[in-house]
């Protein structure tokens, strides 16, 4: 699902004007600036990105966003070459490369998957830079579980962007057992955020967690009840607007059933709702439209 959100201011700017920012992005601020430099620098990922990921969030036409979100990959790039320990900037980077994986995965997955393992390293790293959170990255379960009582409200967005970038390269990796012995570290990382804000995203943590327990099956922790649950406590908080949450259910609840009404019915819904009542979801209910059609043209394979 995209997602192209949630940038947050965090440094406070110098005073200038939106070119001046363009300016520095460009490198091209004469020496005597770069004090102010470096501030905007660290801070773009949040001030200026944010302005353009709203206005990316309006859009309905997903070839334009395809098109234009290398450039703004490259982008968060260069900064991060120039402060490659920035935890905010890692996870904006983690942000970015799962959004734009989400949007090419039906027509190129294997590139898509290239994409969500950048995602993963960049999420992880994010929370890795952290002090009182690096010894539990890298441990086993049994160690990494004590990550809970060392996360702090502030970790919020980075722990959802990091867990679901994680999630979303196992999902294209589940023939490794190494990947598949990830899983709980992620459901942990991602059950740590709906217990925080289960709101966050518009119900996206119940998306996520409503997919997964759909798709696994019971010996990891799959459950078709838990899945319902999440996938019904999305369509609530999101008020029934956002229309990923329609196909998601149907491409992995309806089908782990083998309710084929269901799914069908969830897949026109999506078709029919309308995809612009809330401004922020366009773009995601866009690309959710096209993987709806896509969907509903393969039912007979999967029925």
């Amino acid at each position: 699902m995209p997602y192209l959100s949630l940038m947050h201011r965090k440094t406070a700017p110098c005073p200038s004007s939106s070119l001046l920012v363009l300016v520095v992005l460009l490198g091209l601020l004469p020496l005597g600036a770069w004090h102010c430099a470096g501030r905007l620098k660290t801070a773009a990922a949040g001030a200026l990105m944010e302005d353009m990921v709203a206005a990316t969030n309006q859009q309905d036409d997903l070839a334009l966003v395809t098109q234009a979100a290398p450039t703004y990959l490259l982008l968060l790039e260069g900064l991060h070459h120039s402060s490659p320990h920035h935890g905010r900037l890692l996870s904006s980077l983690a942000q970015a490369y799962i959004s734009y994986a989400t949007l090419i995965e039906i027509d190129d997955p294997e590139r898509a998957s290239h994409l969500y393992q950048r995602a993963m390293t960049y999420g992880r790293q994010s929370l890795a830079e952290e002090k009182r959170l690096a010894p539990f990255m890298a441990a086993p379960f049994a160690g990494f579980s004590g990550i809970r009582g060392a996360l702090k409200r502030q970790d919020l967005e980075p722990v959802f962007w990091a867990a679901l970038s994680w999630g979303a390269w196992i999902s294209t990796h589940t023939d490794s057992m190494a990947a598949l012995a990830d899983l709980p570290k992620v459901i942990l990382l991602m059950e740590w955020v709906v217990e925080q804000d289960e709101a966050l995203l518009y119900g996206s943590p119940h998306l996520f967690l409503g997919m997964y327990h759909a798709a696994l099956p019971a010996a990891l922790g799959g459950s078709p009840e838990k899945a319902l649950y999440h996938f019904d406590r999305a369509l609530t908080l999101s008020q029934g607007q956002a229309l990923m949450v329609y196909v998601q259910k149907a491409r992995f609840y309806a089908r782990q059933i083998f309710d084929r009404p269901l799914y069908e019915s969830l897949l026109n819904q999506a078709l029919t709702l309308p995809a612009d009542s809330n401004p922020d979801l366009i773009l995601q209910n866009t690309a959710a439209r096209k993987l709806a059609r896509k969907l509903l043209e393969e039912t007979d394979v999967f029925f």
